[in-house]
């Protein structure tokens, strides 16, 4: 009877090892090979952009087109070796993009397109410094419905830089490319799904291009646009925080993303993306006036003045501008200002005049 158990726990141990899958070891051996280190140069050959790519077909990488944004050409690195990209497909919507490169020779990796489980075990590689390649673990952490499309979210670490790296299941197939983390919560780490990847030559049309900066900007506000009127908070911040991956000169970008820090309660990193765009443009209304109602919340009241007079620097007595201006004075208990924006306000909107009375001069 024991001989017999034994022999039957003996033809039951290669179905239990496959059941747990490959060793990460064993895995990031198989699968590292098909990771390359993208890099996108404007005309002058200066690098524009840099990240991760995934070999899915002979000949074929996949990346995040945020890495792509701003290069004219695109070098493809694997292993030691550097070869020239051209844009194959692009799906700017999903920030899904393919290069062609004809002299790479490096293995696909088998896309697994079904239903993923939210529990399954989960590993992200990617190539986030340049040639160095890592590899994280985690789990399916939930599968996260944002501006109407279902991304990944996992607890699998992904460096900023691993834009484009892959996220593998346990068997080495690629069930995601990894794409953004929320950098104010821990894990919250998102990958596009694989299917994405199977539809994207139909999606990314014959003539493939990358938006300029205008086309871009008007795509990412209408999708913010959207989370913000469904007040989607969370996903207004995934998405802002693509945008400015997406578009980092774009002051609109920065003030969104300001915005959707703001909504989440983190005005601190609000602050921080108010900052990054006035560096791009000192003369944004919107940058000043929101930093100025942040500075408020943060109870820095010489700041918060600052921000508004800086507002209506740009907009003579704007309305917004000089009801965040008075209520900075009340909280410096500087009273006598506090009347001087009350009678200014009340030459533009009587009604406003009353209510800012009601709450800032009768106190």
């Amino acid at each position: 009877m024991r001989t017999c158990f034994s022999v039957l726990l003996l033809g039951l141990l290669p179905a239990l090892a496959a059941a747990q899958g490959k060793n990460p070891e064993l895995l990031f051996q198989e699968v590292s090979r098909s990771i390359v280190t993208i890099q996108a140069l404007d005309k002058a050959g200066n690098i524009t952009g840099l990240g991760s790519g995934v070999v899915t077909a002979p000949g074929a990488v996949v990346t995040n087109c945020h890495v792509l944004e701003g290069g004219t050409q695109f070098s493809v690195i694997s292993g030691k070796t550097m070869h020239r990209g051209e844009l194959r497909a692009a799906d700017q919507e999903r920030d899904l993009c393919e290069l062609q490169v004809s002299t790479l020779n490096a293995p696909r990796v088998p896309l697994y397109t079904s239903r993923l489980r939210v529990g399954q075990r989960v590993y992200a590689i990617g190539a986030p410094e340049g040639l160095e390649l890592t590899i994280s673990e985690g789990l399916v952490s939930s599968i996260r419905e944002i501006d109407g499309a279902q991304y990944i979210q996992t607890s699998a670490p992904i460096s900023s830089g691993s834009s484009g790296g892959g996220l593998f299941d346990t068997e080495g197939r690629l069930v995601g490319l990894t794409a953004f983390i929320i950098t104010e919560g821990q894990n919250l780490n998102f990958a596009l799904p694989a299917a994405w990847i199977a539809e994207l030559t139909g999606r990314g049309g014959t003539a493939p291009t990358l938006a300029n900066r205008d086309a871009a900007n008007e795509q990412w506000k209408t999708r913010s646009d959207a989370l913000r009127a469904k007040r989607d908070w969370v996903g207004l911040l995934a998405t802002t925080q693509q945008w400015v991956r997406a578009v980092p000169a774009s002051v609109q970008a920065w003030v969104a993303l300001g915005e959707a820090y703001r909504l989440v309660n983190r005005p601190r990193r609000a602050i921080t993306a108010y900052n990054q765009a006035l560096k791009i443009n000192g003369d944004s209304y919107e940058a000043w006036l929101g930093a100025g109602s942040t500075y408020l919340a943060l109870n820095q009241y010489d700041r918060a003045v600052e921000a508004s007079q800086e507002a209506l620097r740009l907009k003579a007595d704007d309305l917004d501008a000089l009801l965040q201006l008075g209520a900075s004075y009340f909280s410096q208990n500087q009273r006598a200002r506090v009347r001087e924006v009350h009678a200014r306000i009340e030459k533009i909107n009587g009604q406003a005049a009353r209510e800012f009375a009601k709450r800032f001069v009768s106190n």
